[in-house]
């Protein structure tokens, strides 16, 4: 109990118990004298809650910036802030970064006083300004989230929100062996294109950043970890004696100990060989911190590999995205005979039924039968003539 460090984060952490209940959260600061205060700061408001039936009041957007502070260090980040500032009347074109009104909910509004009817208007009007379901779900996914953790810090919520149950069907976008190796032919770190140098002219930090894009999606490929998961990777998480790697799942709050395939084994005792002597992450930033969300130069790689192409995106079912790497490995694992609950464990699912969009890929026993009972039949028809 007290405050702790984690692997994936230079921030401190809490944890106490009251009335044998236990909270576990980030103190959002690496000053460990700041990290102390709030976590006085964080045991007082427990407390009052739990002895004196005291909560206190905080408006939705606060509610929303202190459930997202903790979090800046993650991929998603981005994202998710992005979510929050459309919540509240101002969505930001992609490709201009320019911002302009949309409906919004009051920024007033207390976190307690939050209704049904504000989730069912916000839905209906997004679906109004034309935004997909899966859009709109993120959405109110953040509104739960962030009532359920103010919940736990001891904040005044409301509890009987009702939130609608928005369906989503998409086609699963992922990527077969010719995808692949496409993909890896145009990150190989000694290819020659337009645009960049040849091995001998690029400068030591130019060939780190081109090794690292490749042996990075070497590990989301071979092991279907998130992005964040996989870019934020501390030396002391890899064995390369026993061949496996520690993944702290942060976005579902577990571990996992995962077998190197043969090939990422082979890129992580090459970059252990070539690291600095200080070094901390497998994959690091110019100034030695971890990587964090750098994945443009994969992106485009992905997009001069025709994995974007209008017609591919159209006859395959969406563009690949850097999401779209784990669900290879989960398809790779499903239409080989792996079952649905060992994939799930395998990708950290804290809810099994997520796992559940790769079961149409699982062998189809049914219909070899079929076709072998047809056979069969079509051959005796041949025969009987």
């Amino acid at each position: 109990m007290g405050l702790h460090k984690r692997d994936n984060s230079s921030n401190w952490y809490y944890a106490f118990q009251v009335k044998n209940k236990k909270y576990v959260g980030s103190t959002g600061t690496a000053n460990k004298t700041k990290a102390l205060q709030v976590e006085r700061e964080m045991r007082n408001k427990i407390h009052s809650e739990t002895f004196l039936g005291e909560a206190e009041e905080v408006s939705l957007r606060d509610a929303v910036l202190r459930y997202l502070e903790p979090r800046k260090q993650f991929s998603y980040y981005r994202g998710m802030e992005s979510i929050s500032r459309k919540m509240f009347g101002s969505k930001r074109d992609s490709k201009s970064k320019k911002d302009y009104p949309c409906y919004g909910l009051p920024t007033n509004l207390l976190l307690h006083e939050i209704q049904t009817k504000h989730v069912e208007r916000l839905v209906a009007k997004r679906r109004a300004e034309g935004d997909k379901p899966a859009t709109i779900k993120h959405e109110i996914g953040l509104i739960r989230s962030t009532l359920r953790e103010m919940q736990k810090l001891g904040y005044k919520t409301a509890r009987d929100v009702v939130f609608p149950q928005l369906k989503t069907s998409y086609r699963l976008r992922y990527l077969d062996s010719n995808d692949e190796a496409a993909l890896l032919r145009e990150l190989d770190p000694k290819i020659i294109r337009s645009g960049l140098k040849s091995v001998e002219e690029r400068t030591p930090e130019m060939q780190r950043n081109v090794q690292d894009n490749y042996d990075l999606v070497i590990m989301l490929l071979d092991t279907g970890c998130r992005y964040s998961e996989a870019a934020n990777i501390p030396w002391s998480c890899i064995d390369l004696e026993a061949g496996t790697l520690s993944i702290y799942r942060s976005k579902v709050n577990n571990e996992d100990v995962l077998y190197m395939t043969n090939r990422l084994r082979e890129v992580m005792t090459r970059r252990f060989a070539e690291r600095l002597p200080d070094a901390r992450y497998v994959f690091e930033n110019k100034v030695g911190k971890a990587r964090g969300y750098a994945a443009q130069a994969i992106k485009k790689a992905m997009d001069r590999a025709g994995l974007n192409d209008e017609n591919v995106v159209r006859d395959k079912g969406g563009k690949v995205t850097m999401h779209t790497l784990r669900h290879s490995y989960a398809s790779k694992l499903v239409k080989n005979g792996i079952s649905l609950f060992e994939v799930s464990v395998l990708l950290g699912h804290s809810d099994s039924k997520m796992t559940q969009r790769y079961a149409h890929l699982a062998p189809n026993d049914a219909s070899r039968k079929a076709v072998s009972l047809i056979d069969s039949l079509q051959a005796d028809s041949l025969v009987n003539r």
